[in-house]
């Protein structure tokens, strides 16, 4: 998502003449994915990657070619056995990859409508051309005149991460949480604490007691709270907003007996946790300090949302995705 988000920005404000290669095929595997991205400007690589190294160089030779010939080309790389070592990585990949390389003009159109579908939160699927005659249109799948076959992507909303209590605790969290490419907002009863310029990374800050923010956010399953405030009051008076809203997840920080006693009050009332409530918040990591609770806290958050264990990848027993 932040390599995506970081070519975004740098089109939007590089001076010079770029180009976009993208990776549209692969027949075995190889170290990054369909929809994997680098943007070339005339000197190298600017952001992004399509493998380990080993093609970045002449890719970025061919992506001068299509910005001389000012059109689109397609290539294609065999990395499968011995074929490998002409591209001398040794990687053993033993994959046979397809990449688009387009020249770019400006900020293109079907850049804007991913970033208009994260601004909304709306899940959107482009399918680019791959024929030679129309190589990278982009298209809606379900628009009447949209190709049949071509390269299909769906790009999904960032993670959202709302964290209530704006304490120090709380900004090594905003600046992790942005490196991911996540949204992050802020929360706090206490006006004097919610102050932007306190945390200069985060999307925004709101002051105002729970009753007066909680029911107005945008909460959907990909998006994560976190209450943080230490004050007990408040903490249950977010939880009562909070449990039947549609967050994908939601974590306590504290002790557990402090959880404990703060989800019998609720149960008095009829509220009842389900799978997305966490307390104590994050993984066990041994977490001592603001910064790696803040890792530990994100970590499960991650794994939460991505329906997975946060067990180590060793004792895993499903294919892992390299991104």
């Amino acid at each position: 998502m932040r390599e995506l988000q970081d070519i975004f920005r740098l089109v939007r404000e590089h001076p010079g003449p770029l180009a976009l290669a993208t990776l549209v095929r692969v027949d075995g595997s190889s170290y990054r994915k369909p929809g994997a991205r680098l943007l070339v400007d005339r000197e190298g690589p600017v952001r992004g990657s399509l493998s380990g190294g080993c093609l970045e160089g002449d890719v970025h030779a061919r992506a001068m070619e299509a910005m001389a010939e000012d059109r689109p080309r397609m290539m294609q790389y065999d990395l499968r056995g011995d074929a490998d070592l002409v591209w001398g990585s040794g990687s053993g990949c033993e994959g046979l990859l397809e990449i688009l390389v387009e020249p770019l003009h400006g900020f293109p159109d079907w850049m804007s409508w991913i970033q208009r579908a994260w601004t909304t939160r709306t899940p959107l699927t482009l399918r680019t051309n791959l024929d030679p005659d129309h190589l990278g249109m982009r298209s809606i799948p379900s628009e009447p005149d949209a190709p049949a076959s071509g390269f299909v992507e769906t790009f999904i909303p960032p993670t959202a991460l709302w964290i209530i209590g704006a304490t120090d605790d709380s900004s090594p969290m905003v600046r992790m949480a942005k490196e991911l490419g996540w949204f992050v907002g802020l929360l706090d009863h206490r006006p004097a604490f919610a102050r932007p310029e306190r945390f200069p990374e985060a999307d925004t800050v709101r002051a105002g007691h729970p009753a007066q923010v909680i029911p107005g956010l945008p909460l959907d399953g990909r998006s994560a709270v976190v209450l943080m405030t230490h004050h007990y009051a408040k903490d249950l008076e977010s939880l009562r907003l909070l449990m039947p809203m549609k967050a994908g997840y939601l974590g306590l920080m504290g002790s557990r007996a402090r959880g404990r006693k703060l989800l019998a009050e609720l149960a008095v009332e009829g509220i009842h946790p389900d799978a997305r409530f966490h307390t104590p918040v994050g993984l066990d990591l041994g977490a001592d300090t603001p910064e790696a609770i803040a890792l530990a806290i994100l970590a499960e958050i991650q794994a939460s949302l991505a329906g997975r264990s946060g067990r180590a990848l060793r004792e895993a027993d499903v294919a892992v995705r390299i991104p």
